[in-house]
């Protein structure tokens, strides 16, 4: 006589499969997720360039330090101080200033003309160091 079908085996290989097919997905959502994060490359920058910004304010002279990656008017609210700003978008020249020595990167200020930037005034709402950098504020009414 043959013997009837094991139930067990039938119940295994459908947990077996259930497992698997589990497993598979978790796998799957696992390597989706690792798809998107963020990657570490060698070329991530770790950690921004200080350096020194000294301003000739009308009130006197004051040295902060400043990243790279911030702008100069930011820097100097940072610690306390004010300066003209109106726009922050360096779209108008109330924050005005005259480079006297160093150098800035203005590539982000819209106002200024290549006449006025040759001259070595900038908008410090837009403005990033990019050495050790002396600048006279308040110098909107120099430029006109």
């Amino acid at each position: 006589p043959a013997r009837p079908p094991s139930t067990t085996s039938t119940v295994s290989s459908a947990h077996i499969t259930s497992t698997m097919f589990r497993l598979v997905v978790l796998a799957l959502a696992t390597a989706s997720v690792s798809a998107f994060a963020p990657m570490t490359t060698a070329w991530t920058r770790t950690s921004a360039l200080n350096y020194k910004v000294t301003l000739n304010n009308p009130d006197g002279t004051v040295e902060i330090e400043c990243a790279d990656d911030t702008y100069i008017l930011d820097a100097a609210e940072e610690e306390g101080i004010d300066l003209p700003y109106s726009c922050r978008a360096g779209a108008c020249s109330t924050c005005a200033g005259k480079v006297e020595a160093g150098s800035l990167d203005n590539s982000e200020q819209s106002f200024l003309d290549d006449d006025q930037l040759a001259d070595g005034f900038t908008l410090t709402c837009v403005a990033y160091p990019t050495s050790d950098v002396t600048i006279k504020t308040h110098a909107e009414d120099d430029l006109f």
